[in-house]
């Protein structure tokens, strides 16, 4: 019998060793939740390329030291009123689930319990504000960049022209993520201030509407410089592009939002509240919002015009310099200059500030992590050092090394900070452009070539990432790093380990709650009639309650919550499967009551199925239970009265 098992093992183990090796994103999300004090304490939540951004209701019942202990979080920023959790680029997959646990977040304005803030707490909020308005847009504007760079090198290869219609086609889209800003940022703008989205998306349209744009190009050439609306006078100006105009617009429509829905009886406001809120903004915005925000707009523009023209070498190594001090205690902030860089680009076709900025502390990051991953001893810190490269180096991300590895061990940070802002006075001095959005990584570096073939920008580029590369590692080097932060070494872990394992002694596995046991050789599904990962037995239930066929710690849920694994104190794996193909509903129809690392007796009850939609899919509701390391008993037996036995 130890013969067949093991062989039978062999795929059966290696299946499942992938799948608890893979990350549980509910059993995060549940567990980052609870830290929040339940999903009554997040009144508002969003998420960028790395993090998840929570508002508490009430900070005291966070557990912040909690959350950043989790497996899985690189990182906790507190940033007053936002706690961002910094997660790395898998932070995809996991908020669908925190927002499944926590549901739409409306938010709650306490407005008469919060304090008088400081103008330094006032400044980092708007920062914040403006961050998590830019942060859902990003990838738009990235994948405008990257058709950039596509549509630059297949005018090198000599594939496209520009005026080939492939050509226009693709630069559309990459010009429409720019051109129709404004609408997506009336969308976002819509969720952080709480009013209607769509509603918000028709005011910054009509602000792209062609009329408008017609009439402002044919007044302003005749000198007018206003045009009458309702009789009210209102400054003629384009919105393509804008971001500040629509984010002051779309705050003042959720307040006249609120107003109408108090004012309005409740038998019209269905229809009347819409149309009075877009007549009324259109004034609002035309009028008052849009304009402020564009001398907002021209105003910052003109700052660092100012300083191109002026003092050339000093914008980009100045703003790094605040980024890597004052900057990093309010996360998110380059966020909330990504406006410039995108006017910038919409206006002169290039940006020498915000995208240069971004390019020289995302390399920075991807070769410092780079030199940690050559240079590091600990198995765990390389484990870590290796994807946060590739993010840095060709995905364009630094919160991996920021926070997986500068923050942890100190020195590598100031080797950052040092090499990032050197690059950019190198990259001042060598007036470097980048003709769009999405530069800061080793692919986008075409970016920098530009539609007009600027192969001296290029060549700038080229020498600002030699010295990157240089001055990171030899940085790194010279400071060195502790990684026994990240505690014992995998290698020395796995010794320990072996010489610790647990004594196997006799197993006796129960039917995982009431039914009618089935044997191995009964069930539907061939892969476990035949005993390929492992032999088991089956249990038709007679009600829809799971319980544990074994005392032990749940070491594995499944993502679609279709399995769960148990170890016992004495080292047996046994795995729970709920349904024979059930993993085709992708969690519906079934809830999971434990979480990983809790310990349950046999009995508990680990969770609950639907039977009519299991009836209603088709899917088998046949409860399986796997002994996945039989290879370690000698003898491993099943029968009605007893399950799954196994002996030593």
């Amino acid at each position: 019998m130890k013969a067949r098992a093991s062989s039978q093992l062999k795929l059966g183990e290696k299946r499942i060793g992938d799948l608890m090796a893979t990350k549980n994103y509910p059993d995060l999300a549940r567990r980052i939740v609870e830290k929040f004090g339940g999903k009554e304490n997040i009144s508002w939540l969003n998420h960028c390329a790395t993090r998840l951004r929570i508002n508490p209701e009430d900070k005291s019942k966070v557990d912040l030291k909690g959350i950043e202990a989790l497996d899985g979080v690189l990182g906790v920023a507190d940033n007053g009123d936002e706690i961002q959790v910094i997660i790395g680029q898998s932070v995809e997959q996991l908020y669908p689930e925190v927002e499944k646990l926590v549901g739409k977040t409306s938010g709650t304005d306490h407005e008469g319990e919060k304090k008088k803030k400081t103008l330094g707490e006032a400044a980092s909020s708007f920062l914040l504000m403006m961050a998590g308005i830019m942060s859902p847009i990003i990838p738009a504007l990235t994948t405008a960049g990257f058709i950039s760079v596509l549509l630059v090198l297949l005018r090198l290869l000599g594939i496209v022209q520009p005026t080939d219609t492939t050509y226009v086609i693709l630069n559309g889209f990459a010009q429409a993520a720019f051109y129709f800003l404004p609408i997506y940022v009336a969308y976002t703008s819509a969720r952080k201030f709480e009013t209607e989205p769509i509603l918000a998306m028709l005011l910054a349209a009509g602000l792209l509407y062609p009329d408008w744009v017609n009439l402002v190009t044919e007044l302003t050439s005749e000198g007018q410089t206003f045009a009458s609306y309702f009789g009210i006078p209102v400054y003629l100006m384009t919105y393509n592009g804008g971001v500040i105009q629509i984010v002051l617009s779309v705050w003042v429509m959720s307040k006249v939002d609120h107003w109408l829905s108090r004012v309005i009886p409740e038998v019209v406001r269905y229809f009347l509240k819409p149309f009075l809120l877009i007549v009324i903004m259109s004034i609002v915005t035309l009028a008052l919002t849009g304009p402020l925000g564009g001398f907002i707009t021209n105003a910052l523009a003109a700052g660092i015009t100012w300083l191109n023209n002026n003092i050339p070498w000093l914008a980009v190594p100045a703003i790094l310099l605040f980024s890597v001090t004052v900057g990093q205690l309010v996360a998110g902030f380059h966020l909330a200059l990504v406006p410039l860089a995108t006017e910038a680009i919409q206006t002169v076709g290039y940006d020498t500030v915000v995208t240069i900025w971004f390019y020289c502390f995302t390399l920075s990051a991807g070769f410092v992590s780079l030199a940690i991953a050559l240079k590091a001893k600990n198995s765990k810190c390389r484990q870590i050092a290796w994807p946060a490269a590739l993010s840095g180096l060709i995905g364009g991300i630094s919160e991996p090394t920021v926070y997986g590895l500068a923050y942890k061990m100190v020195k590598p940070y100031y080797a950052l900070a040092i090499t990032s802002v050197a690059a950019g006075l190198v990259a001042g001095i060598l007036g470097l452009k980048s003709y769009g959005y999405g530069s800061n990584s080793i692919p986008g570096m075409l970016l920098f070539l530009g539609p007009n073939n600027d192969v001296q920008n290029l060549t700038n580029a080229l020498i600002v990432l030699a010295v990157m590369a240089v001055l990171s590692f030899v940085l790194v080097y010279a400071f060195g790093f502790d990684d026994s932060v990240y505690g014992e070494d995998d290698e020395d872990a796995k010794a320990d380990q072996a010489k610790a394992a647990p004594v196997h002694q006799n197993l006796d596995v129960k039917l995982p709650g009431k039914g009618e046991y089935v044997a191995q050789a009964n069930l539907s599904d061939a892969t476990f009639a035949q005993g390929t990962v492992g032999p088991c037995f089956g249990m038709k239930p007679a009600n829809n309650s799971i319980k544990a066929p074994v005392s032990g710690t749940v070491t594995m849920i499944a993502a679609t919550n279709h399995a769960i694994g148990i170890t016992t104190d004495d080292g047996a794996q046994v795995m729970v499967h709920i349904g024979i193909d059930s993993v085709k509903l992708n969690g519906k129809g079934i809830r999971v009551f434990c979480s990983t690392g809790q310990h349950v007796s046999q009995g508990d009850e680990i969770a609950k199925y639907d039977k009519m939609l299991f009836d209603k899919e088709g899917i088998d509701d046949t409860v399986v239970v796997v002994l996945l390391n039989a290879d370690e008993y000698v003898g491993v037996k099943s029968a009605p009265d007893k399950p799954l036995t196994a002996t030593v």
